[in-house]
């Protein structure tokens, strides 16, 4: 990367040029006493993102952005209004110093499918919300993922104590299983999401003899 800005710097075109940097999600290492990459804990599903003209200095964004925000915001940063929108926010406000926080309270996780027999999620399958202090998920199969995790990262970072039996913690985890519930219904996500807070379900099997799916 910095032999990449020093060209760019030499050739007189730093400040008319758009980086972006990223990666694959991460490898827990033995966090968790997991070498896996495929639970949702902050070291497998963190990547870095930088995105913006280093030529004109940065900022760090403390509101969590997804892999799909980089599509409109590298149209927005070259000025470019797609004919065909597409999900994502476009950060170029952020980038730009014109806001300071996003209108999203959080990014959806999701891991979607295991085709390898005897593998962990084979059989089920999670989805999660992740807003700027806590993260929630569920886990479960046709039946509907069902409450799972839930960690407060302000005074958790390290994910040591899943808060999702904790009373004291209802109105949160009532909020975002509906934040999740609303996402999935927004991205036609086909997840079967068990009731739970006095939220609905989603996708739920109906329980005739037609076993029909329904939807909403």
């Amino acid at each position: 990367m910095g032999r990449l800005v020093d060209r760019l710097r030499a050739a007189g075109t730093l400040d008319n040029t758009i980086i972006a940097l990223t990666a694959d999600h991460g490898e827990l290492l033995g966090c968790h006493g997991l070498l896996a990459k495929q639970r949702p804990w902050e070291e497998s599903i963190g990547i870095p993102l930088i995105v913006g003209n280093l030529g004109a200095g940065g900022r760090v964004v403390a509101d969590p952005v997804s892999t799909e925000d980089l599509f409109p915001t590298l149209l927005g940063l070259a000025g470019i209004t797609p004919r065909d929108p597409k999900p994502g926010l476009d950060l170029t406000p952020i980038a730009r110093g014109a806001t300071d926080t996003l209108d999203r309270e959080g990014v959806l996780l999701e891991f979607v499918a295991e085709m390898r027999p005897n593998i962990p999620f084979h059989e089920q399958t999670w989805r999660g919300i992740r807003s700027g202090r806590y993260k929630y998920t569920v886990l479960g199969g046709a039946d509907g993922g069902k409450p799972w995790q839930f960690f407060d990262l302000a005074n958790d970072p390290y994910e040591m104590t899943n808060l999702v039996d904790d009373p004291a913690q209802t109105e949160q985890l009532r909020h975002h299983h509906q934040l999740l519930r609303d996402r999935l219904a927004e991205t036609y996500d086909h997840y079967v999401l068990a009731p739970a807070f006095g939220v609905p379900g989603l996708n739920e099997w109906d329980a005739t003899a037609e076993h029909r799916l329904r939807f909403g």
